[in-house]
């Protein structure tokens, strides 16, 4: 899923289940920063405090991305959650195991250890990384958080949109140049094919069809099988369970027996995610964005924002930082509340994650992922 779920319909849901504007804009800026968080290593001060970074995510051109262990410290646990079923085809069912289902019981056990330690300082940022993983084994399902053949991809075929898309996708996001329909149709071909054969990690060969919440299509994956996919359907029961999810956790009770979404609440939702288009995903936030505004669903109008980096992010606050990442040697102005900070609270939060889902969670279902 990309920032207009993560962070856009991640806070509709979270007011709709119950929680106030400030504690579901913690929610949701936590569920998208879990996407943008790419920068690790020891943060340092002049006045000699010093605070270890934890990265969630890595941009493509990280070489990190392509060291086993980084992908199983990264990517299993804060992206493709494994599903624990060892059926189907290939020579090695521990593959099988780490494939991405959705609401699976290691999806259930996780959001269980979520909301029995919601006492914690940071218990709203790790609900929202908790929301992230969460709804991504939706997105993800069908895929492993590793650099292997059973995340194969081979003839796609964009059903709706049926224009193809023109086949711009993602390449016009890059670009912003007017490619023939041909030529970004080939060179999107190409780009999967690189990934299938060279480096199949995750949905990398996919592109980013498993993202887009209006599009049906269809694959065959790493074991030949004909995967046909209606994200509409996909992200309206993501959105569905995450409701139940975050009602369970304002009751303090992991089985308890809430609502979900009301009809008219569910309507909307389904009806936007559909309506939304744009292949450009900050182009459907900002349209998420207005629905808010415009109180169009019900629990009070509100302006809402997100900013990884800048003046208004979390990391300003924190440390004083506008850059996206920080360099090596930088040093920063302690200040106290950095104690406090939503930063400084996300990243203990992210470590609390990592460390309870692989050594704690995973052993449970027999999964040694590292």
């Amino acid at each position: 899923m990309e920032i207009d779920f993560h962070f856009g319909v991640t806070y509709v849901v979270a007011r709709v289940a119950g929680f106030k504007h400030e504690e579901a804009e913690i929610i949701a800026t936590s569920s998208q920063y879990v996407d943008d968080t790419k920068n690790e290593g020891t943060l340092e001060f002049n006045t000699g405090e010093a605070y270890y970074r934890m990265i969630t995510a890595h941009d493509m051109s990280d070489y990190h991305i392509a060291l086993s262990s980084e992908e199983r410290l990264t990517w299993v646990p804060f992206h493709f959650l494994p599903g624990n079923n060892s059926q189907g085809p290939g020579e090695n069912p521990y593959f099988n195991k780490l494939i991405c289902r959705p609401n699976s019981s290691v999806a259930q056990e996780m959001i269980k250890n979520c909301i029995l330690k919601k006492d914690r300082k940071f218990s709203l940022h790790q609900l929202g990384i908790t929301a992230h993983v969460y709804v991504d084994t939706w997105a993800h399902q069908g895929f492993a958080g590793i650099s292997h053949k059973v995340n194969g991809v081979k003839d796609i075929q964009l059903l709706e949109p049926a224009d193809d898309s023109r086949g711009r996708v993602f390449w016009e996001l890059i670009w912003r140049e007017g490619l023939s329909a041909t030529a970004a149709h080939y060179i999107m071909k190409f780009t999967s094919f690189l990934f299938d054969e060279w480096f199949p990690m995750g949905h990398g060969a996919a592109l980013h069809f498993p993202d887009h919440p209006f599009r049906r299509w269809s694959y065959k994956n790493g074991h030949g099988e004909l995967i046909e996919r209606d994200n509409h359907q996909i992200f309206v029961d993501a959105a569905e369970n995450l409701c139940v999810f975050f009602q369970r956790y304002l009751s303090e009770d992991p089985g308890a027996s809430v609502k979900g979404f009301s009809t008219s609440e569910r309507t909307l939702i389904s009806k936007y995610l559909l309506e939304f288009k744009n292949e450009d995903p900050r182009v459907r936030l900002g349209q998420w964005i207005q629905l808010v505004r415009e109180n169009q669903f019900g629990f009070g109008a509100q302006e809402i924002f997100y900013a990884s980096h800048g003046e208004n992010s979390w990391k300003f606050a924190a440390y004083g930082s506008v850059k996206e990442k920080v360099g090596w040697c930088e040093k920063f102005d302690y200040k106290d509340s950095f104690l406090d900070s939503n930063w400084k609270l996300f990243h203990d939060a992210a470590k609390a994650h990592q460390i309870e889902v692989i050594h704690e969670i995973f052993p449970k279902f027999g999964i040694c992922a590292i």
